[in-house]
């Protein structure tokens, strides 16, 4: 088991390693009065990137639309040399990193 501590581990990296790893969440809820059941639930949680997810055999709902912007989007995400993080190939290009604000382009003077 791998215990993160605050101090000694950034959200960055907390949420880094969750979606590498993936966490499963299986939760069941049940409420009654005086016997009678009121509502009854479960539920059956992953949250994990769509790498791990495939890497893991789970499986697309059916009709995704792997041809919509976000999904191309995604092929062309391309890692900043400074901090790591993945940025869109053509706006790392063009503007740089979100993340740590690293810009490829010499500044104009």
């Amino acid at each position: 088991m791998v215990i993160l501590r605050p101090e000694a581990t950034g959200l960055k990296e907390l949420l880094n390693r969750i979606l590498d790893k993936g966490v499963a969440i299986d939760t069941a809820v049940r409420i009654d009065l005086s016997g009678i059941d009121l509502l009854k639930t479960k539920a059956h949680i992953i949250l994990s990137s769509f790498k791990t997810a495939a890497e893991t055999g789970l499986d697309f709902p059916k009709g995704t639309d792997f041809d919509a912007p976000g999904w191309r989007d995604l092929a062309t995400m391309e890692l900043c040399p400074v901090c790591g993080m993945k940025s869109i190939r053509v706006n790392l290009e063009k503007y740089g990193c979100p993340w740590c604000g690293w810009n490829s382009r010499p500044k104009e003077e």
